[in-house]
C-alpha cells in the first residue's frame, strides 16, 4: 500500500502549477513551445511523482542506488542540469537579440539625427 503524505500533496499542487503556467504562457503568445514543453515534463513528472511515489524505488535498483533518496537526488540534480543548461542557452539567445537591437536602435537614431541636420 502506498503511503500518502503532505508532500505528495505538495508535488502535486506544483506539478498543476507548472502545467497552468506553461498553458497560460503560450496561450497569451508570451513565449514558443519550448517553455510549453519545459513546464510540460517538470509538471507531469512532478504529478506522476506524487502519485506513485514508489517509482523512485525501481529508479534506485536500475541505477544500483541503495536508498530511494539517493535516486530521488540524482533525478532531481539531472533535471536541475538541463533546465540550467536550457537557461543560459535562453540567455545567450536573448542577450544576442538585444545586441542587435540596440544596434538597429543606434543606426536609426543617427540616420534621424543626420535628416534633421
Amino acid at each position: 500500500m502506498v503511503e500518502y503524505t503532505v508532500v505528495n500533496l505538495v508535488a502535486f499542487l506544483v506539478g498543476i502549477g507548472f502545467l497552468t503556467n506553461g498553458y497560460r504562457m503560450v496561450r497569451r503568445g508570451r513565449e514558443d513551445m519550448a517553455i510549453f514543453i519545459t513546464s510540460l515534463l517538470v509538471g507531469a513528472g512532478l504529478i506522476f511523482v506524487s502519485l506513485f511515489p514508489d517509482f523512485f524505488q525501481v529508479i534506485a535498483t536500475l541505477l544500483g542506488l541503495e536508498l530511494k533518496a539517493r535516486a530521488i537526488l540524482v533525478i532531481a540534480n539531472l533535471t536541475l542540469f538541463v533546465l540550467v543548461i536550457y537557461l543560459l542557452n535562453r540567455i545567450a539567445s536573448l542577450y544576442e537579440q538585444v545586441s542587435r537591437l540596440n544596434e538597429a536602435v543606434t543606426l536609426l537614431k543617427a540616420d534621424l539625427e543626420d535628416r534633421d541636420d
